[in-house]
């Protein structure tokens, strides 16, 4: 780590978007917007986060504050989900927090007033009926564009993990779609997404962003879903790889990992880049199988196991996640998914339980819990092993 990121570290904050789906409790189906409508959901603001309707109207987003820690991040997140929980519980809803909606009505929900979602369902509508997905976005801060455009370039090679980690997706219309992120794969039917380019520098990157908004089908920058983009509104990096999360642990400990790969990227710049082609099979070989089979090696592009990419990026975020104080948490969350899987994971161990109203009410149940179940080995690996 060089001296001059240990001097720009304090500064370094992160913020947590999380999207929801409201479901109801009788139909266990995707609900009406009643609840939209009374502003029950807008009125929710802990710790100064904001909450705002998202594509359709039986899901909601939340975007936090902003955030210097993990301790702020998980108190941030808890109380947002424990006061959606309870809003939801009100009008007899659940609110789930998982990647793609198990079940869907014969007649969809309807598409959230925003100009903007109107305008794409006008241009996709056999797209847009079916967005019934949630995203954790996270994003870091940045102090300049040309920074920016380091940390995009560098965590590249890191996104199809991250797609990996954060699956909580199995499940569309009633089966198994045999993918563990079903939200990555259905994403990729838009007109700009998957991992970014790599760029020359911000200049570069304007010019490409331009060129895309200038076509007929991107209407603006909004319409540029890369897994890794900069942020229109404010001075960050946003990673956009990771289903929304069952559990608050799941989402912070991401979201840590994310911020300490964004500050390796910036502070320790790749001179060779990982083909695109290669970035995107690996992509979805990560919404395929998570972390149950094979992954792509970010460096060498062979199919090695996926504990061996976890914990090759936990060695290149180990120094700053021990400069933010994140390490013990980081390590111990990396365990725990490898151990007993992601939310994709535990999603289909409930539907062999008690099938797809299992799940769904799993997950209202798992939404503000912040208890860890017991780690089924002990896999204590050296951070600088690989």
């Amino acid at each position: 780590m060089s001296e001059s990121f240990a001097r720009l570290s304090p500064a370094v904050s992160m913020g947590i978007e999380e999207e929801f789906l409201l479901i109801d409790r009788e139909l266990m189906l995707p609900a009406t917007p009643t609840v939209h409508q009374s502003n029950a959901l807008q009125d929710i603001r802990p710790g100064q986060g904001a909450t705002s309707q998202e594509w359709l109207s039986c899901q909601v987003e939340h975007a936090s504050a902003v955030l210097q820690d993990a301790p702020a991040a998980t108190t941030a997140l808890l109380r947002f989900r424990q006061n959606l929980a309870s809003v939801a519980e009100g009008f007899g809803l659940i609110a789930a927090p998982i990647g793609t909606a198990p079940t869907i009505a014969e007649f969809g929900a309807a598409v959230s007033n925003d100009p903007r979602y109107r305008q794409m369902t006008d241009l996709a509508p056999g797209i847009a009926a079916d967005q019934y997905i949630n995203g954790m976005h996270v994003h870091v801060s940045v102090p300049d564009p040309e920074t920016g455009i380091r940390a995009l370039n560098g965590i590249r090679r890191w996104l199809p993990l991250l797609t990996a980690l954060g699956a909580n997706s199995p499940f569309w219309r009633g089966l198994d779609s045999g993918f563990a992120s079903w939200r990555s794969i259905h994403y990729r039917r838009w007109m700009v997404n998957g991992v970014p380019p790599a760029f020359r520098d911000f200049t570069d990157y304007e010019n490409r962003i331009d060129a895309l908004v200038n076509s007929d089908v991107v209407a603006d920058r909004g319409g540029i879903s890369w897994l890794a983009r900069l942020s229109q509104l404010h001075p960050t990096i946003e990673i956009r790889a990771c289903d929304v999360q069952l559990q608050v642990l799941d989402a912070v400990v991401l979201a840590t990992l994310i911020r300490a790969l964004v500050c390796a990227a910036i502070d320790q710049p790749s001179r060779v880049q990982p083909e695109p082609e290669l970035l995107d099979v690996a992509h979805w070989q990560a919404a395929k199988f998570g972390l149950s089979s094979r992954l792509l090696d970010p460096f060498t592009g062979a199919p090695v196991l996926a504990d061996v990419v976890v914990w090759q990026a936990f060695n290149q975020a180990w120094p700053y996640l021990v400069e933010f104080g994140d390490e013990e948490l980081v390590r111990s969350g990396l365990e725990l998914f490898l151990a007993q899987g992601t939310g994709a994971t535990r999603q289909r161990k409930m539907a062999q339980l008690s099938g797809l109203t299992g799940v769904i009410n799993h997950s209202g149940g798992a939404i503000a819990d912040t208890e860890r179940p017991p780690l089924a080995s002990s896999h204590r690996p050296d951070p600088v092993r690989y």
